[in-house]
């Protein structure tokens, strides 16, 4: 009996003493701020990262950094039905960052691609679109954030 008192006292010691933290859990804490952006490319993507760096060109640190990018949106039949029409289209997003800071030119290039479905109903094949490539942005932001935070 005494031997189960122990155990019931030890493991919440043991489970709560664990120094566990999501990954993305500071992302307000970065030495950074985006001084200046410029895009060429698609529209679309472009506003879509403009929005989601807005955040980082509010707070002032000491660590000043430019960003050029360049984007890229193609869309590609991959597959077709026995009429010749388009069942499937392959979406390949691309986008090229250039960072300067503190005078030192870095380059990111991040390519994502994913399959759509074409549908009939063009508002829904157009909205599956549209949310994918608002995420597939966000997936490329992220990582790039990242990158920037570890330079």
């Amino acid at each position: 009996m005494r031997k189960y008192i122990y155990i019931f006292i030890f493991i919440p010691f043991l489970v709560l003493s664990c120094d566990y933290s999501p990954i993305y859990s500071n992302q307000g804490n970065y030495n950074f701020f985006i001084e200046k952006i410029e895009f060429v490319g698609d529209p679309e993507i472009n506003n879509l990262i403009d929005k989601k760096l807005k955040k980082y060109q509010t707070t002032r640190n000491e660590k000043k950094i430019s960003i050029f990018s360049t984007s890229s949106y193609n869309k590609i039949s991959q597959s077709k039905n026995l009429s010749g029409k388009t069942t499937n289209y392959l979406v390949i997003i691309e986008i090229a960052f250039e960072i300067k800071k503190e005078e030192k030119l870095n380059t990111f290039k991040f390519k994502e691609d994913f399959l759509i479905k074409n549908f009939n109903n063009k508002f829904e094949g157009s909205n599956l679109e549209k949310i994918k490539k608002e995420n597939t942005t966000n997936l490329i932001i992220n990582r790039l954030i990242s990158q920037i935070s570890q330079m």
